[in-house]
């Protein structure tokens, strides 16, 4: 599959059979499948089946566009076929929103790329019925089954301290070594800028009591002394 900016792999390509592959992508979605706005953005996860490779299609640059039209926070699976997108969306979809759904995919299909494009729809419920009008209905209703999609609360990525590293397997041994480097970091900056450590500082180390000659010893290439 060709990179895309938008959308991120949940994993690599899985083959059902002879004929079709799927993958799993992600996105950050702003709206509900019914189109509102959500409180903070949530994580869609969405298949896609396909039966050629995705990367000499026109689907994942169409796809792209749908997402930044607002058009796929409702999708769950999209099966590609030449020149035909058949799109299952998630049951959460009232029908009062289907026509405005069908309305934001107007735009996509009146795009250069997409000037034979036909955008079908129908219900995931339609495929684990089996009362679905796509052939190949079998094949969306076991990704479904097989796969957690839809949008999910986005989980903020936390910022740690050294304790909980620890915690999770980190050894002290590694924070020490990591506390040393900063320290040494610390004090050659502040030797460069004139300024004398706290504690044991170099200057008692050398045997200076201030903080003049230190820097000779901590920067010697970028301070000589004045002949």
């Amino acid at each position: 599959m060709r990179f895309s900016a938008l959308f991120h792999p949940e994993c690599a390509p899985v083959a059902l059979d002879n004929t079709f592959h799927y993958i799993v992508l992600s996105a950050l979605q702003w709206k509900t499948p019914n189109l509102d706005l959500l409180v903070s953005a949530g994580k869609q996860r969405f298949a896609v089946l396909y039966n050629q490779p995705l990367e000499e299609r026109f689907a994942i640059e169409t796809l792209e566009q749908a997402h930044i039209q607002g058009a796929m926070s409702g999708v769950k699976l999209v099966a590609v076929h030449k020149d035909v997108l058949r799109i299952f969306l998630s049951d959460e979809v009232e029908g009062a929103t289907f026509p405005a759904i069908e309305a934001l995919w107007e735009p996509i299909k009146e795009l250069e790329l997409n000037r034979r494009l036909k955008v079908d729809f129908s219900c995931e419920h339609e495929a684990y019925s089996g009362r679905s009008d796509y052939l190949f209905w079998p094949v969306v209703k076991k990704v479904l089954e097989s796969n957690s999609l839809g949008i999910e609360q986005y989980q903020t990525p936390v910022l740690h301290d050294c304790a909980d590293e620890m915690r999770h397997g980190d050894s002290l041994e590694s924070h020490a070594l990591n506390e040393d480097v900063l320290r040494s970091f610390a004090t050659h900056a502040a030797t460069r800028y004139g300024i004398c450590p706290k504690g044991s500082s170099m200057a008692a180390m050398t045997g200076h009591s201030a903080c003049l000659m230190t820097e000779y010893y901590a920067d010697p290439l970028h301070r000589k002394p004045n002949s």
